[in-house]
């Protein structure tokens, strides 16, 4: 008879136990857009509270594709152990893992090094598209913006000098032809041979708002180098932003396109184009502070918002850590060399694509 009066002090003390060594974990996917914003703002959260971060921290660690961090954010969570994963797979990827609870391959761990994955599924997921603008549409998911970036055009460092603006209608020409001539793009029968276009693959939020913006509806032809035949070849799939760095500064003349924080790893930022005869910022383009008044004020269009993504059903501990993430990307965008808040626009936009209009 004294057995069930033992039972219930040492269920106590195991519920005590268990929740004392109760972890949170929050997984991110998505855009590789705003992955520079992204880290600092985790990096806030922790504080001196991270425990482990893989890869190791440094001065490449922003422009990382995955990263695993471990540590207490006591913010949030108190004394429990916290475990971030991200994999910024691309805008589209990100909505599709949320809507269809796809498992990502995340690092496994914190530890510097490791090389390891784990498929898991995300919680939250960076876009730079409006989820109508894919193919995966329900469950609705929630919404929250918070910035806007620029997307730009870049020639290769093998491409003519004088090839310094492309335009609409050229841009829509050399997507449906895959190649042109080099004088098609600056007016000199000087300019011989051919220049290639790179595409983003489908993944890639970038490539939905580059052909909404420039109205172009059909199906895309693009070329990547083939080391093997030392030759552009057709890609029927499209480059991820690191390969199409990697083209743009060692192979022959080519134009492709990627959100700033990756475009000033070509040529250090050098072979911007213009695109209907505007740039995105004044000056000369850099790594540590850009004036965009254009983008502010509308004279350059192309730009996508930021918009971070949960599923309606999204815990507690997941919606806590969404709105610290988003409060502390706003402080990040303030001092940002590639995106801007939101809240420094004059224009704005209802969709991908759609014409850039003061804000009511």
């Amino acid at each position: 008879m004294k057995t069930p009066r033992l039972i219930l002090p040492l269920v106590l003390s195991l519920a005590t136990a268990t929740s004392a060594l109760a972890q949170v974990e929050i997984r991110l996917s998505g855009a590789v857009a705003f992955r520079d914003t992204a880290y600092l703002a985790i990096r806030t959260l922790y504080g001196p509270n991270l425990a482990s971060q893989n890869p190791a921290d440094g001065p490449t660690a922003p422009t990382q594709l995955k990263v695993t961090w471990t540590g207490t954010i006591p913010s949030l969570f108190g004394n429990q152990a916290v475990t971030v994963r991200a994999f910024y797979n691309g805008a589209v990827a990100g909505v599709q893992d949320l809507t269809q609870n796809r498992n990502v391959n995340f690092l496994a761990s914190a530890n510097p090094g490791d090389t390891n994955t784990v498929n898991l599924p995300s919680d939250i997921a960076f876009s730079s598209v409006f989820q109508q603008s894919t193919e995966f549409l329900t469950p609705k998911l929630e919404d929250v913006r918070f910035g806007a970036t620029p997307i730009v055009l870049l020639k290769s460092k093998a491409a003519p000098a004088s090839l310094t603006n492309i335009t609409t209608h050229q841009l829509k020409t050399l997507a449906a032809n895959g190649k042109l001539p080099a004088w098609f793009f600056t007016g000199s029968t000087n300019d011989p041979g051919e220049v290639v276009f790179i595409n983003r693959d489908p993944t890639a939020g970038q490539r939905v708002t580059l052909f909404k913006e420039a109205l172009y509806t059909g199906s895309p032809i693009s070329y990547y180098w083939d080391a093997a035949k030392a030759a552009y070849v057709n890609d029927p799939t499209g480059r991820n932003a690191t390969q199409i760095r990697d083209h743009l500064n060692n192979f022959g003349p080519a134009i492709s396109y990627l959100v700033t924080a990756d475009a000033i790893s070509v040529n250090g930022g050098a072979n911007v184009l213009r695109y209907n005869g505007a740039l995105p910022f004044l000056g000369t383009f850099n790594n540590v502070s850009n004036d965009y008044t254009p983008l502010y004020n509308g004279q350059y269009s192309l730009w996508v918002y930021e918009h971070l993504l949960n599923r309606a059903t999204a815990p507690a501990n997941v919606r806590s850590f969404r709105d610290a993430l988003v409060a502390g990307i706003n402080v990040a965008l303030k001092s940002s060399a590639y995106s801007v808040p939101i809240d420094r626009l004059n224009v704005e936009r209802t969709a991908d694509g759609a014409p850039v209009a003061p804000k009511d």
